[in-house]
């Protein structure tokens, strides 16, 4: 059975997850290599955290408007005090994803370190999601941990040492993931392993 992890306790350690999440932007920046768009882009990050990527592909496109969405308070302020000097439309939704009703489409849909937290079925509706939250052209990037030799390793000395605090993540296999993207009827268009613990994904909806 899974435990929740407490993410309130993560978000007390920002600044060492900020770090992380310089290595995650690489890969963002990886998937998104050849992707442009005719007209600044409406994004929206699910389960946003602080809001680090959303910021940081702001910075690599033209944006009209950014839309955050988590379910914790806290973050929620954090996210929404890094992105207050953005010149475009900010939003930002305190909802569970899983009752989140958005009629807007966006042209970068995308999340990092979330389906992981979620068993086959709830971690499905996620995907599909990103998928019904799509513009026309529109692209999602899914970011996921895979249990890698890498990944094992790392996570088994955490453990160890009582440091691993994501108790409810499950990392997921390359066939697992594209079975869960191909679930929802998204194109994958690129597929990467990112500093041997991580999976990206680039894709579009199937016309």
């Amino acid at each position: 059975m899974r435990v929740a992890t407490n993410w309130d306790r993560y978000y007390k350690r920002i600044k060492i997850s900020q770090i992380t999440l310089g290595f995650i932007w690489k890969a963002y920046l990886d998937l998104l290599n050849g992707v442009h768009f005719r007209q600044p882009v409406k994004v929206i990050e699910l389960g946003c955290g602080t809001g680090y990527n959303t910021l940081q592909i702001a910075k690599l496109f033209p944006v009209s408007k950014v839309t955050l969405v988590d379910a914790n308070p806290k973050v929620l302020a954090v996210a929404e005090k890094k992105l207050s000097r953005l010149k475009c439309k900010k939003e930002f939704v305190l909802k569970d994803l899983f009752n989140l009703d958005l009629s807007e489409k966006y042209d970068i849909v995308h999340s990092q370190g979330l389906l992981e937290h979620y068993p086959l079925e709830s971690r499905r509706k996620l995907v599909q999601l990103h998928k019904e939250s799509l513009a026309t052209d529109g692209v999602a990037i899914i970011i996921v941990p895979t249990p890698s030799p890498v990944y094992k390793l790392w996570r088994g000395m955490l453990e160890m040492m009582h440091l691993w605090i994501y108790t409810d993540e499950v990392a997921i296999t390359r066939a697992e993931f594209t079975a869960d993207l191909e679930a929802s009827n998204l194109q994958i268009l690129k597929m990467k392993m990112y500093h041997l613990t991580e999976l990206g994904a680039l894709c579009k909806a199937r016309s």
